[in-house]
């Protein structure tokens, strides 16, 4: 099950006792905590009714799950107990806890009168072999909170920008995912900012340049871009930049050296009439990027990408054997651009 049709199936009424919730976009995970807490828990009673269950010993889960769904609802027809298992710590219970767990919430779910409704909260991924997880799915719903599509990414963030009273326009939202991501905290992080820094009711291209934290996959897509054009002083005003923000010296040379062979992969697509979508598939990267990397690519010639990556090559085993990382990293900059 999705987030969109666990919202569809709340909407509907179809309240299930035991759910499973994981995956990588938590903004959206924990959005739909809230929707199950306005749709099931009265004000008045709220602390009454809402149980958050987080251990660290594993074998403390069991009894505190039991007793939690045992007692009924105070004055309110539903109950909503969530259990934290990011660590995924039932998944560490002895064979005798774990049955225990299993048999009851199996034996709880089937009760006809049964109005409390279990949330498991697991982490990015699971296993979902696993006997526990099998129960979920056979008896209950597993939602998995999948990483949004760079397309999810900007309608949520026009979204949100109309939501806060303002108006962007797709281009400038577009930027903004670019820019930071599509992780949808990341992303609400970023909205705040430029909302406050931002008096006219639109979103200016140039305002939200000026605020946002543009992460480092833009930030090295830049210093190539700079690297390509010969522009050896702002290469190095971003790499500086890169430093500044703390990023390990090997990183950021490792994320050139990537950059470098994925516009040396899309040169060889030249001439041919391929579609952008069979490209990403081939490189394994979004969509959105084969454009971005097709223009990158013809700032630079076979030989200037064998030659950057010799020179990476020797930069590597200088940052690997003591060297100076900062002036290794600025020796680097200043031969590719020559």
């Amino acid at each position: 099950m999705t987030y969109k049709e666990l919202l569809d199936s709340l909407k509907k009424g179809e309240i299930h006792n035991l759910y499973l919730f994981y995956g990588e976009e938590r903004y959206l995970l924990l959005d739909a905590i809230k929707k199950f807490k306005s749709k099931l828990l009265k004000e008045e009673t709220y602390e009454m009714n809402y149980i958050v269950i987080e251990k660290n010993d594993p074998e403390e889960y069991v009894n505190a799950i039991i007793e939690s769904c045992e007692t009924l609802p105070f004055f309110s027809e539903y109950k909503l107990v969530l259990v934290k298992n990011e660590e995924d710590q039932l998944s560490r219970l002895n064979d005798k806890s774990l049955k225990k767990l299993m048999n009851y919430i199996e034996e709880k779910t089937n009760m006809p009168e049964n109005k409390t409704v279990l949330i498991i909260v697991g982490g990015e991924k699971i296993d979902l072999r696993k006997k526990f997880n099998k129960l979920v799915e056979k008896i209950g719903k597993i939602v998995y909170f999948q990483k949004l599509s760079f397309e999810e990414a900007v309608n949520y963030t026009g979204y949100f920008f109309v939501k806060s009273g303002k108006k962007i326009t797709k281009a400038d939202a577009e930027y903004l995912v670019k820019s930071v991501g599509t992780d949808l905290y990341a992303i609400v992080n970023e909205i705040h900012k430029v909302i406050c820094y931002s008096d006219s009711e639109k979103i200016e291209m140039e305002k939200m340049k000026e605020v946002l934290s543009i992460n480092l996959q833009q930030n090295i897509f830049n210093l190539v871009s700079a690297i390509g054009r010969k522009k050896e002083k702002e290469a190095y005003k971003v790499l500086y930049a890169l430093l500044e923000k703390g990023e390990v010296p090997l990183i950021i040379l490792s994320m050139i050296i990537r950059q470098m062979r994925l516009i040396a992969k899309i040169k060889t697509f030249e001439g041919k009439f391929v579609d952008k979508r069979s490209i990403a598939s081939s490189l394994g990267v979004p969509y959105f990027v084969v454009e971005e990397l097709t223009r990158q690519s013809k700032l630079f010639k076979k030989e200037d990408l064998e030659r950057a990556y010799k020179e990476c090559l020797k930069c590597d085993i200088a940052l690997k054997t003591g060297g100076d990382s900062n002036l290794t990293l600025e020796d680097l900059i200043k031969k590719l651009c020559k």
